[in-house]
């Protein structure tokens, strides 16, 4: 469930998110530990940067009943909040996801904001010398 101007997560957490409506992540921000936690906890309001620039990437469709939005984490983090800025910087709708890992991300393009930083794939080396 979306809500609107929430202040911080914990008015979001609450809320059962399936059921309610549906949404499509449109891309993945990706904020270190300690800005997430920052995010959660007073940043709903503010300004963000990671919004403004991603701003195309939120909308709600009202013919299919569908929010479009990007979903920010922490980079270590389980859960996320799904945002739809509405043309603004600040979280104007936002909801809940408890478990990241529950949705389906597969082809949605992620961005790490500075000083989040992207996990680094370990080569493996194959049996015919070759390292993937």
């Amino acid at each position: 469930m979306f809500h609107r101007k929430a202040s911080h997560a914990e008015e979001l957490q609450g809320s059962a998110m399936e059921g309610q409506m549906k949404f499509q992540v449109e891309q993945v921000v990706v904020l270190s530990d300690g800005d997430y936690r920052q995010f959660k906890e007073t940043g709903f309001l503010e300004d963000q940067i990671f919004l403004f620039a991603n701003d195309d990437k939120m909308w709600f469709d009202p013919n299919q009943l569908c929010w479009h939005c990007v979903l920010v984490k922490g980079e270590t983090s389980r859960d996320g909040i799904l945002v739809e800025s509405e043309g603004y910087s600040y979280a104007r709708y936002a909801a809940y996801a408890p478990d990241c890992s529950r949705l389906r991300l597969r082809d949605v393009p992620v961005h790490y904001e500075y000083p989040a930083k992207a996990p680094v794939r370990k080569k493996i080396r194959q049996k015919d010398g070759m390292e993937r």
